[in-house]
């Protein structure tokens, strides 16, 4: 089961990234800090030049994540503190060293 759930898409989005990044006040760079991605594999991302692999994508959910925001597709982030821990962790996947 735990298989299946981790193979489903991820539905975070460039606009959640920036959305998220606004509502906490926070740069590109101290996403960047907290999540392990680079500053400029961020910016690609948030400007739409580049897609980021998977392990990427859950560094950026589960830092934002961790600070109470929830992500649902189609919406802007919602402040959720009761919700935490949604993406899991990526810092026990295998590929965890491929971060962009």
């Amino acid at each position: 089961m735990l298989d299946f759930l981790l193979s489903l898409p991820l539905h975070f989005t460039r606009e959640h990234c920036a959305q998220g990044r606004s509502m906490l006040d926070w740069s590109v760079e101290a996403l960047a800090f907290r999540s392990g991605v680079s500053v400029r594999a961020i910016q690609q991302f948030e400007n739409g030049e580049r897609e980021l692999l998977r392990v990427s994508l859950q560094a950026l959910s589960y830092s934002l994540e961790a600070q109470g925001l929830i992500f649902i597709p189609n919406q802007p982030p919602l402040r959720a503190d009761n919700c935490r821990g949604a993406t899991p962790d990526p810092r026990g996947r295998s590929d965890y060293h491929l971060l962009e």
